[in-house]
């Protein structure tokens, strides 16, 4: 994570890989799943869709993107990552008509804060269009408009919707979530 808060000293270099992993066995494993049955140990596996069952919970706090962040890895699992229409329904129906919520979506090339590989998009029209250049880097659902997404600078404070799940895993880019 490119948040160097997010660690403390040295906590970017763990690595708790099982003997003779990773192995990308097949050339197909991106993800690293972290079982209680291995002790803790990381072994490289396929990368597997979260789930449908993914329980989506509507903090109404108003925090930043970055507080909204922390908060929902440390009481949840990651800001939500919305791979389909099915789960964009799922967030708008926690949500009172018209409130914007942050999502886990931000501005390096458009990322999912957890890390996830969904390229599925739901922007409104015109976004995300990082309005008078003022550094909108952050999305958040705007449910005013079907739950569409538009950019938004990331110090507002909104409301934002967590995801939690089951199993640990490691995307590529190292960063730790749970899935179902």
């Amino acid at each position: 994570m490119s948040d160097t808060n997010f660690y403390k000293q040295d906590d970017a270099n763990f690595r708790n890989w099982k003997v003779g992993e990773p192995n990308n066995y097949n050339g197909h494993e991106s993800c690293v799943i972290l079982s209680r049955a291995d002790n803790g140990l990381w072994n490289d596996s396929l990368c597997s869709p979260i789930g449908l069952n993914v329980t989506f919970v509507y903090i109404n706090k108003s925090m930043n993107w970055s507080e909204a962040l922390r908060f929902c890895r440390e009481h949840h699992t990651d800001l939500a990552s919305v791979r389909n229409m099915e789960e964009n329904q799922k967030i708008m129906e926690l949500l009172p008509p018209g409130k914007g919520v942050w999502i886990g979506l931000y501005r390096d090339t458009w990322k999912w804060a957890d890390g996830s590989n969904s390229s599925f998009r739901s922007w409104r029209d015109l976004e995300p269009n990082n309005y008078q250049g003022l550094n909108e880097s952050c999305a958040a659902a705007y449910f005013g408009d079907s739950g569409k997404w538009e950019d938004r600078k990331c110090d507002e404070k909104k409301a934002f919707i967590c995801y939690a799940g089951e199993f640990m895993k490691i995307c590529d880019f190292g960063i730790l979530y749970r899935s179902v």
